[in-house]
Order: C-alpha cells, then sequence, then structure tokens
C-alpha cells in the first residue's frame, strides 16, 4: 500500500513526514469539536475529511 502525506519536510527523512491519515484524522476530530458549540459537527467533520483530498493522486 503506497503512503500519502499531509506535510513533507524537506532534508527531512520521510518517517519524520505527517501522514495524510493521520492528519486527516486529527483534523477532522478537532474540526467537529469547534462546530459541535453550534450543531454543525458533523458538517464540519465531513469538510475536515475533504480539505486536502488534492494531496491523494488523480485517477486516470
Amino acid at each position: 500500500m503506497k503512503n500519502f502525506y499531509a506535510h513533507s519536510i524537506k532534508g527531512k527523512p520521510v518517517d519524520e513526514w505527517h501522514l495524510l491519515e493521520e492528519h486527516l484524522k486529527g483534523t477532522v476530530e478537532l474540526a467537529k469539536s469547534f462546530a459541535d458549540a453550534f450543531g454543525s459537527g458533523e458538517w464540519e467533520y465531513l469538510a475536515g475529511l475533504w480539505h486536502d483530498v488534492e494531496k491523494y493522486p488523480k485517477i486516470s
């Protein structure tokens, strides 16, 4: 399985890069916790999942 990364750091080894899956999980939980205060947690969860969709390669 190929890894995808949310953040890569020039000059740093790949094992120090931020895996996209881990980044998205953290983002959605944080976004949901903020939006729960005004009843939109589920919507923000979905938005969080999609916010880095361009980091996955296009399927041809």
